[in-house]
């Protein structure tokens, strides 16, 4: 789980230095983080908890994206990827009972 941790934090700058400053994403990072939840995803899956450390780190990537993309119209790139992200973060922090 540390990897997972470590590899993500490599990344933060690069996805909210952009999303702040230019209301933009740096897609080569979105990727590389979105494949990275991919795998946290399946790897937690049916876990009773996961590491302290990376829920909050994943808490702090997504609010923060997602205040950025507050203003943004519903087509913006930005606005998009916040919204896979947000999905992504979900389903790693909360195992609904709703879900497939």
């Amino acid at each position: 789980m540390e990897e997972f941790y470590l590899n993500i934090n490599e990344l933060v700058q690069d996805l909210l230095i952009p999303a702040r400053v230019e209301k933009k994403i740096n897609r080569e990072a979105f990727d590389k983080f979105y494949n990275i939840l991919v795998k946290l995803e399946n790897k937690v899956k049916g876990e009773e908890y996961i590491p302290r450390k990376i829920a909050g780190l994943l808490y702090f990537i997504s609010t923060s994206l997602s205040d950025e993309a507050t203003n943004c119209n519903y087509d913006d790139e930005l606005f998009i990827a916040v919204a896979k992200i947000e999905d992504m973060v979900d389903k790693i922090l909360w195992d609904s009972p709703f879900k497939n």
